[in-house]
């Protein structure tokens, strides 16, 4: 950090971050489908008349998280190579954030980075790791219960760029009824594996439970894990 006025700046993500997504974050359809107090402190989305039919609910998950663009360091001097993402196309070798890369794994400080600090640019945002599908299924089975998460990137004038994170499927969602709710962990595997920084995005995750023609459904909504670099 240089001793002129400057930001602490750090460069790599905090691997912890959740944020819970509820029934009054939810947009919904199906016939009968509405919000219900369950109990204190219990709120869902309930199926007020069983019916073979399919109940979709969906949540945009960047109304829930926050997110940055990133910016270059702070300091009076530039070292580093112009495009973050090839660190070794000029200067000073891993002088740069990659900017798709695990939080786990930190690679070594090349020796001159001792002298000259990074300056190319810092991914800032946040990076989808799992979600916790909270649901509960009575009476008799469902017949199909899939989940997708779709990326949607708008500019002006310009037709919207969609992009699968998630393809639809089952991922681990179950159909057989139980006394008691599920929370199921739906893990996501985005490659590459990068920061959601872009502006106007939306990010949406859709649940989708078909019942047979006597299964009670009741859907409480999603918990979300995020990798998280905003300081």
């Amino acid at each position: 950090m240089p001793k002129t006025q400057s930001r602490y700046q750090q460069d790599l993500g905090f691997t912890d971050g959740r944020v819970r997504i509820g029934v009054a974050d939810l947009a919904f359809t199906g016939a009968t489908l509405a919000i219900s107090r369950i109990a204190a402190g219990q709120w869902g989305i309930v199926l007020g008349t069983p019916a073979a039919q399919a109940n979709t609910f969906a949540a945009n998950i960047t109304q829930a998280i926050m997110r940055r663009t990133g910016f270059f360091e702070d300091i009076q001097s530039n070292f580093g190579p112009a495009n973050p993402n090839n660190p070794a196309a000029s200067a000073i070798a891993g002088s740069s954030q990659i900017r798709a890369y695990r939080p786990d794994v930190i690679p070594a400080m090349n020796t001159g980075q001792q002298l000259q600090p990074r300056s190319a640019f810092k991914a800032k945002g946040f990076k989808l790791r799992s979600i916790d599908a909270i649901y509960s299924l009575g009476v008799a089975n469902a017949t199909a219960h899939t989940i997708r998460l779709d990326q949607t990137i708008f500019a002006n004038n310009v037709a919207p760029a969609t992009t699968s994170i998630l393809a639809s499927g089952a991922n681990g969602l179950a159909t057989a009824l139980q006394a008691n709710p599920y929370v199921t962990n739906v893990p996501l595997t985005i490659a590459p594996e990068a920061y959601v920084i872009t502006p106007d995005t939306d990010v949406w995750v859709e649940e989708v439970i078909t019942g047979a023609a006597t299964t009670t459904v009741t859907f409480f909504g999603w918990d979300v894990n995020f990798d998280f670099n905003w300081n």
